[in-house]
């Protein structure tokens, strides 16, 4: 495994000059590298064979690699047009020398839709994507993110019915605990999931201690916030070793949503925090 970092963070407004000079800063060479539907991202456009040309050779150049593109797909829109900008993530993702692209599911609530309906219509709509992106060999990887993919139920049925070697899940460490789902439960969860995860977002929380245990419907005022990577609940440690055990060996992505909560000077400190935090559990396992 390797700690890797979304692109996002690299910026002034996190306190770095730009992708290069930040991967240098924190000793890394991989970003999650954001594409939206408008085939734009934080290294320029990428929407024809010339700009990812030049996408290349600015990677090349910098010896920087691409862990995984991530996508703003929503399954609720226009289900053509989301099948067609995740083909075209999936491009990018081989013109660049990327394995996988970080899906979602379905991102808003459709109040006539079953739990059935939302598996059936996710499950065609990522089969669709594989069989129109066989010659690239690309891993769509689902994250558990939003109300839908983070039921523990839907990601069985989802890698069910999809039942392809090129379909696996985006693992979110801290988006099951802001679900609902109690702090005892996640790690079950975790060695459950842990065969199919084809990319990592690692972040953390921390909830009031009366509820840690319990499982909470809905997001009550105060009772879960943002952590930083090496002071939630979630014992990251933990769940590097269960990823491990299962012959994981791909990127650790930091997603640290807890910079909220602190001022913007300390922002940039408490990402080197992180980093470092994740590279000390690799360095033990």
């Amino acid at each position: 495994m390797f700690v890797a970092i979304r692109d996002v963070f690299l910026t002034p407004k996190y306190g770095f000059r730009g992708v290069v000079d930040g991967l240098k800063e924190l000793s890394l060479r991989h970003i999650e590298l954001h594409v939206d539907r408008n085939m734009n991202s934080i290294i320029g456009n990428v929407a024809d064979e010339k700009s990812l040309t030049k996408a290349k050779e600015f990677l090349n150049s910098n010896n920087i690699e691409i862990c995984a593109i991530l996508l703003d797909n929503d399954f609720a829109r226009d289900a053509d047009s989301e099948i067609k900008y995740v083909v075209k993530g999936c491009k990018v993702a081989y013109e660049l020398n990327c394995d996988v692209v970080r899906i979602n599911a379905f991102m808003k609530i459709i109040h006539s839709f079953t739990m059935k309906d939302y598996v059936n219509r996710t499950a065609e709509y990522v089969k669709r994507c594989l069989n129109l992106t066989r010659e690239y060999n690309i891993s769509l990887a689902m994250e558990n993110h939003g109300y839908i993919a983070n039921d523990r139920e839907f990601i069985r049925e989802v890698i069910s019915k999809v039942s392809s070697e090129r379909f696996g899940l985006t693992l979110d460490t801290g988006n099951f605990y802001w679900y609902g789902y109690p702090l005892s439960e996640l790690y079950d969860i975790y060695r459950e999931f842990a065969p199919h995860v084809k990319h990592a977002h690692i972040k953390n929380y921390i909830v009031e201690d009366k509820y840690k245990n319990e499982k909470r419907l809905g997001l009550g005022i105060g009772r879960i916030q943002g952590a930083p990577i090496y002071e939630g609940d979630i014992d990251i440690k933990r769940v590097a070793k269960i990823l491990h055990k299962v012959g994981y060996n791909h990127d650790l992505t930091l997603e640290d949503e807890s910079l909220y909560r602190f001022d913007n000077n300390l922002w940039n400190e408490i990402i080197r925090k992180d980093i470092n935090h994740l590279k000390n559990i690799l360095s033990l396992i």
